[in-house]
């Protein structure tokens, strides 16, 4: 279960967003010549969209500072996974990075997946929580084209 209140679900969700856009945002800069590319890019204009729709919700800005540390449990650190996976670091190339990078979006498109439906659960609003809900559908169309892109691979 979730000790947040709704406001703080919605900052969770937006750092969450904003750390996968950034991330994405690199990944088509690296592979933009790529079909990969493309998908990252897509993923890229996604999360800028949920950014919007989130921020949208009660005027929350998109970032307040102070507030992360509080809520680093509730959230996926990509450049982490990144390093270690060793696709910052330029330790893969072509497929290789490509694959590590999908792997990485993997895993946060999952994870968004499962705090979107948990945050849906504890919330009151009903539209707040039509809004989770709506994103965190969202988030399975992201992970089933990031899966069937791996599949490619």
């Amino acid at each position: 279960m979730l000790d947040l209140n709704e406001i703080e679900i919605l900052q969770v969700a937006i750092a969450h967003e904003e750390r996968a856009r950034k991330f994405y945002e690199r990944l088509a800069a690296r592979h933009s010549d790529t079909p990969a590319g493309d998908l990252f890019a897509f993923l890229t204009g996604e999360e800028d969209g949920h950014i919007r729709k989130l921020s949208a919700r009660y005027g929350i800005p998109e970032f307040e500072a102070g507030w992360e540390t509080k809520y680093m449990p509730f959230l996926i650190d990509l450049d982490k996974l990144a390093w270690e996976e060793g696709v910052e670091a330029e330790a893969a190339a072509g497929a290789e990075a490509i694959r590590k990078g999908l792997e990485i979006a993997k895993k946060a498109e999952s994870h968004a997946i499962s705090f979107y439906g948990r945050a849906a659960g504890v919330v009151e609003d009903r539209n707040t929580r039509g809004l989770l809900l709506e994103l965190e559908g969202e988030e399975k169309i992201h992970l089933a084209k990031v899966e069937e892109y791996l599949k490619e691979l």
